[in-house]
């Protein structure tokens, strides 16, 4: 059986993007690998040049997250967020806000970890408060970001299993 690992955006309302990618791992491996700053430090690294210069992660409900990207230009963009629901290795809910609103305002974000045969389909809903939002953050580039940062998830998940 063949499986996908291309990115695929939709946009099934007016307030949502949904994103979805399989990964050639274990469920609980790619829930760690959004929950223990060391990992994400290792995929999360947004464009060429940028790094995590910021990674403080408290996965449990109530808990907060926040990430700061450094540029090679001095340049930083940050958000911040809460942790809604956690349930390893299959559930994160999540409300962010860019340090710099983007016209993005508060999201809420639901990401589930699908095992299917030894593999996971990560499916990320993202809710806005306006269609407005969500178009101006999809006008950010956001999913070519993501796509890169998932591309970098792909490769640190087959480090950590020799695949």
């Amino acid at each position: 059986m063949s499986f996908s690992t291309t990115l695929s955006v939709s946009t099934p309302s007016d307030l949502e993007v949904v994103i979805e990618r399989m990964f050639d791992a274990p469920a609980d491996l790619v829930f760690d690998c959004y929950t223990q700053p060391d990992l994400v430090r290792r995929w999360m690294t947004g464009t060429e040049g940028w790094w995590v210069s910021t990674c403080d992660i408290d996965p449990r409900p109530g808990g907060t997250y926040r990430y700061v990207w450094s540029g090679p230009d001095g340049q930083s963009m940050g958000l911040k967020g809460i942790f809604h629901e956690v349930e390893r290795p299959s559930r994160l809910v999540t409300t962010e806000t860019f340090d710099d609103d983007f016209g993005m305002g508060k999201m809420l974000i639901e990401s589930g970890f699908h095992a299917e045969n030894g593999r996971t389909r990560l499916k990320q809903t993202i809710t806005y408060e306006s269609k407005g939002q969500r178009d101006a953050s999809l006008a950010t580039g956001m999913t070519e970001g993501m796509g890169e940062s998932f591309d970098a998830l792909a490769k640190l998940l087959a480090e950590l299993t020799g695949k």
